[in-house]
C-alpha cells in the first residue's frame, strides 16, 4: 500500500511539472523548466562534491578540451560557437515530442546534472583542478548559470517546432508518427524575444567565460 501511494505522489508530481513545463504562456514554461534544471544541477553539484573523486570527468567535454584560444576574442568565438551548436541539437530534438514533452527538454534535463557534476569533481578543462564549493556566490561569480538558463530560454522558446508525435507510452516502445511540417512552424512575438534574449544572455556568457579563462591562463 505504501509503494503505492508513493507511486501515485510521484505521478501527480510528474504531471503537474508537465502542465507548467508544457504550459501555453512561454514565461510559465521558461521558469518552471528553469526551475527542473536548476534543481538537478545542484543536486548533482553537492553529491558530486561529497562522494566522487576529484577530477572524475576532466577532459570529458569534448567543447572545451582544445584548451585556450590564444585570445580572449577566439577563445570567446569557439565558446559561442560550441553552445551554439549545442543549442541547435536541441532544438532539433523538440521536433521530436514524446505526449507533451519536447524532447529538448530531455536533453537539457539530462545535461544539467553532468555540468553539475564538472563542478563537483573539479573536472573542468582549464582552471585548477579543484572541486567547486556548493554557495550561491559561486553562482555569480561563474558563467555556467548564465548559459544553462540562456540554454533554457532557446529550448522554451522552440517548443513548437515538432515534427514528430509519440501519441501516448510506453515512451520506449511508441513510434513516432509524423503530424506536421516545418511550414506549419510559428512561434509568437514572446517566444522570438525569449528566443533572441536567450542567445544574447549565451553570448554575454561566453564573453565572461573567455575572459576568466584568459585570467588563468595568462
Amino acid at each position: 500500500m505504501a509503494a503505492s501511494n508513493a507511486t501515485g505522489a510521484i505521478g501527480r508530481v510528474s504531471r503537474r511539472i508537465g502542465r507548467y513545463v508544457n504550459h501555453d504562456d512561454v514565461l510559465v514554461r521558461f521558469v518552471s523548466l528553469w526551475v527542473v534544471v536548476a534543481s538537478v544541477f545542484t543536486a548533482a553539484w553537492i553529491l558530486s562534491y561529497l562522494y566522487l573523486p576529484q577530477g572524475l570527468l576532466r577532459g570529458g567535454n569534448p567543447g572545451a578540451a582544445t584548451g585556450y584560444a590564444g585570445s580572449i576574442t577566439r577563445e570567446f568565438l569557439w565558446l559561442f560557437g560550441w553552445n551554439v551548436g549545442v543549442s541547435l541539437i536541441a532544438v532539433g530534438a523538440n521536433t521530436l515530442r514524446s505526449v507533451n514533452t519536447p524532447m529538448g527538454y530531455v536533453i537539457e534535463v539530462v545535461q544539467a546534472p553532468w555540468y553539475g557534476a564538472v563542478w563537483g569533481t573539479g573536472s573542468l578543462a582549464i582552471g585548477t583542478g579543484e572541486r567547486i564549493v556548493p554557495s550561491l556566490a559561486v553562482l555569480v561569480e561563474r558563467s555556467g548559470p548564465m548559459e544553462i538558463t540562456a540554454l533554457v530560454a532557446v529550448v522554451v522558446a522552440t517548443r513548437a517546432v515538432m515534427l514528430w508525435h509519440q501519441e501516448s507510452g510506453p515512451r520506449w516502445k511508441e513510434e513516432f508518427v509524423r503530424v506536421r511540417s516545418p511550414s506549419d512552424w510559428s512561434l509568437t512575438r514572446r517566444e522570438w524575444a525569449l528566443l533572441v534574449g536567450g542567445y544574447l544572455l549565451l553570448a554575454v556568457a561566453c564573453y565572461r567565460e573567455a575572459v576568466a579563462i584568459a585570467q588563468v591562463v595568462g
